[in-house]
């Protein structure tokens, strides 16, 4: 079952209960986190979305579009994506398209884990500040998109 993005990101700030009850979610499973946690999650695998949640009245703070699923060969994001993200987009395309990012991070090597860039873009248009980061792989191609409110950067 799909999901819409763009609704599910204009609910941003909202409480899990009142999602679910606008039918934004394909079934009804319940966020879950470790004990002691502030936050709870959602993994949407089949729609390859990862949601985050403040455990203090379940109130969704982040969104992240898996564009690329490492461990699933010829993946391909079975949602469609707010305009004008694509499926398939380079770091080149993206600059082209959004401008310059508000804030880069270069890539890096941890611990034998090659990570890519990882750009910050101010999205307008939205009930609340939102901030679009996206996340590439070592060849620049983008591999998550991740939506929260601006309020809640820790760059």
């Amino acid at each position: 079952m799909t999901v819409n993005v763009e609704t599910l990101i204009r609910n941003v700030g909202q409480t899990y209960e009142k999602i679910l009850e606008a039918g934004i979610f394909p079934y009804m499973t319940k966020p879950t986190g470790a004990p002691g946690s502030p936050n709870l999650s959602l993994e949407m695998a089949r729609e390859g979305i990862f949601l985050s949640f403040k455990r203090t009245g379940k109130i969704l703070k982040s969104i992240t579009l898996r564009l690329q699923h490492e461990p699933i060969k010829n993946w391909v994001f079975p949602n469609e994506l707010p305009s004008p993200l694509q499926k398939n987009m380079s770091r080149i395309w993206v600059h082209d398209t959004f401008g310059e990012p508000d804030k880069s991070v270069p890539p890096k090597t941890v611990m034998k884990m090659s990570m890519g860039w990882v750009d910050r873009f101010a999205v307008e248009d939205f009930h609340i500040p939102i901030t679009m980061q996206i996340r590439y792989d070592m060849q620049d191609k983008v591999e998550t998109v991740t939506y929260l409110p601006t309020s809640d950067l820790r760059w």
